[in-house]
């Protein structure tokens, strides 16, 4: 894809986010129905997707070649939990706040915005590795990326929340894994419908994003010394260490190298937020630097595109 293709591609993505934007604006959309787009993307649409889309694009030996994919992300996501630590003492983050910060630097967004980025750059083929870095960083959310809330907060409900690993997503790319790995596919009847609903998913999950850009004030949008801490971790260390780690792994082609690269500079973790909120974090210091790194991301994923037309 040319260097303009790959910034249509973007902009056309932004376009989404501003529908969604100017719809919530003339009160068209409402919070409530944000609310059920977020649980039908997470719940019904994206698991339908990984069902209808993983077995037809995977064959066992390709599959299992993905688990070194897997691994990197793993690895690369782990490496970033002290570089936060250490960039959270330099810029003097407040000791509530920490486990809101560590989970904001760490984890990216990679359905509600990774996947359709990357399903406008580089098609379909995309997603086989958009759900490698997705189980990755969905089971270390879950378990290090709870804990650090929950300890943050001084809750009380639990420990690692191993739970809650088991969710419509994570089952559906086991499921589609298995299917993978014996050789089956849905049946037409059933595969039509879950592609349906699987188309779904990126439109659903840009209107999404818009919707939260309009229920913020402007106001609410300072530049603090926590917002430059956040958005090295997102835009610079957690890409750089996927890039780093990955030159250890020479079966990785050009294109899995970029998906990954954008996957890790991707903005904040929706999922941050609305745990933040559950634990009894600072749930306002989470939304703001959530809907600033979504800001931030329209000048950094360009930026990246076009450096892959020199890295790579």
């Amino acid at each position: 894809m040319g260097f303009l293709d790959s910034i249509q591609s973007i902009i056309s993505v932004y376009l989404l986010i501003a529908v969604g934007y100017i719809l919530t604006k003339k009160e068209i959309l409402s919070t409530e129905f944000g609310s059920r787009i977020a649980w039908l993307v997470v719940n019904l649409t994206f698991p339908a997707y990984i069902l209808s889309a993983l077995p037809y694009q995977f064959t066992k030996a390709q599959f299992m070649e993905s688990a070194g994919g897997i691994l990197v992300a793993l690895i690369a996501t782990a490496v970033l939990y002290p570089i936060g630590y250490i960039t959270a003492r330099l810029f003097k983050v407040k000791k509530e706040n920490m486990g809101v910060f560590l989970a904001l630097f760490v984890y990216s967004n990679v359905v509600f915005i990774g996947l359709p980025v990357n399903q406008a750059l580089f098609g379909d083929s995309s997603a086989a590795y958009v759900l490698e870095y997705y189980i990755a960083n969905t089971i270390l959310f879950w378990t290090l990326g709870v804990y650090s809330l929950q300890k943050s907060s001084g809750s009380s409900k639990g420990g690692i929340n191993l739970k809650a690993l088991v969710t419509p997503s994570l089952t559906a790319t086991v499921v589609a894994v298995i299917f993978v790995l014996i050789g089956f596919k849905l049946p037409e009847m059933l595969q039509k419908p879950a592609s349906m609903l699987g188309s779904m998913t990126s439109p659903l999950a840009t209107l999404f994003i818009g919707m939260v850009f309009a229920e913020m004030k402007l106001s609410d949008f300072k530049i603090t010394k926590d917002f430059w801490a956040v958005m090295i971790g997102r835009f610079i260390a957690s890409p750089a260490a996927v890039l780093l780690i990955m030159m250890f792994f020479t079966s990785f082609n050009a294109d899995r190298q970029e998906v990954y690269i954008l996957q890790a500079a991707m903005p904040a973790m929706n999922q941050v937020t609305i745990l933040s909120k559950y634990y009894g974090c600072n749930y306002k210091y989470s939304t703001i630097l959530t809907v600033w790194s979504f800001v931030v991301s329209m000048i950094a994923l360009p930026l990246y595109v076009t450096s892959f037309h020199y890295l790579f």
